[in-house]
């Protein structure tokens, strides 16, 4: 089974040493894995001729059949383990760096009074396609899965403002089409290369690229600059609901948003573990994804 585990984690990892990273062995004794599996098997899994990890058609074969075997048999350890057990050990999670300020510290306390033999490791930033290889259990991730062969358990649904203080609207006016936004002064998020924000105009979504004027690395600061009076920023639900709520700052062109987006845990097994299912739950407490899901 260590030989298979091993395979597996080449694939996933996309090459040996980057495999030991996440199994905390050694490249020797990973190395030394795939060639006892492939004496045992009498094949050649990977193709050596390559500096990219290549699997041969018995590799793909054999990669397609074994993570079923391997989820099956872990899960059924995790099954046996988890009797009766209590909820304990380290939890590594990803979180995005607005929802972990503005919502998981906050309620922290009353988490860990549920669960005081749980140590929490929280990294902040979008961490979903980086499970194996930097030792995640679980990432949430907000917006479509970027694999479909990723483990998840949905939340819900969330969607974004273009929002603006009423001081702001006083002295600029307020933009009644994105089209307007072009003579505006608008707060985009450095990760937004194309530095466009998408609407929904005569039923299509479609790209608007305001002129920009300053671009930040996170959310919190643009929403510190929205509501400074600073401009108009495109942000999520999750992170302006307060300033909305108070009157402090106002979403604006609400008919021209586009769908819902969903919010997703991912998690590197089928199954959660006794441990991450108290994370999923105690996320799901947050209310972080509340609006209704696309139509089906």
């Amino acid at each position: 089974m260590e030989n298979m585990k091993a395979f597996r984690m080449v694939v996933e990892c996309k090459g040996f040493r980057a495999a030991a990273l996440a199994m905390k062995i050694s490249p020797a004794m990973v190395s030394r894995r795939i060639e006892k599996l492939e004496h045992e098997l009498k094949t050649q899994l990977f193709k050596r001729n390559s500096r990219k990890v290549l699997l041969t058609t018995a590799g793909e074969q054999l990669y397609q059949r074994c993570v079923s075997i391997i989820d099956d048999y872990e899960s059924c350890l995790r099954d046996v383990k988890s009797f009766n057990a209590e909820v304990s050990g380290c939890l590594k999670v990803g979180i995005p760096h607005s929802i972990n300020h503005l919502h998981v510290i906050p309620n922290l306390r009353q988490f860990f009074e549920l669960y005081p033999r749980l140590r929490l490791e929280t990294v902040t930033g979008n961490h979903c396609m980086e499970l194996f290889s930097h030792g995640f259990d679980l990432a949430l991730q907000c917006g479509p899965l970027p694999d479909s062969n990723l483990y998840y358990s949905l939340l819900g649904y969330w969607r974004k403002h273009a929002c603006v203080t009423p001081d702001y609207v006083r002295r600029c006016g307020l933009p009644g089409h994105p089209d307007e936004l072009l003579s505006h002064t608008c707060l985009f998020h450095f990760d937004n290369h194309r530095r466009s924000w998408k609407f929904m105009i005569d039923g299509e979504l479609t790209e608007v690229r305001p002129a920009s004027t300053s671009r930040v690395s996170n959310s919190l600061d643009l929403y510190q600059m929205v509501k400074n009076g600073l401009g108009i920023s495109y942000l999520p639900d999750f992170t302006v609901r307060d300033g909305i709520n108070s009157g402090e700052i106002i979403s604006i062109l609400g008919e021209f948003m586009p769908p819902p987006l969903p919010m997703y845990v991912v998690h590197v097994n089928p199954k959660p573990s006794p441990k991450e299912q108290a994370f999923i739950d105690f996320i799901r407490t947050l209310n972080l994804a509340t609006v209704a899901g696309p139509a089906s």
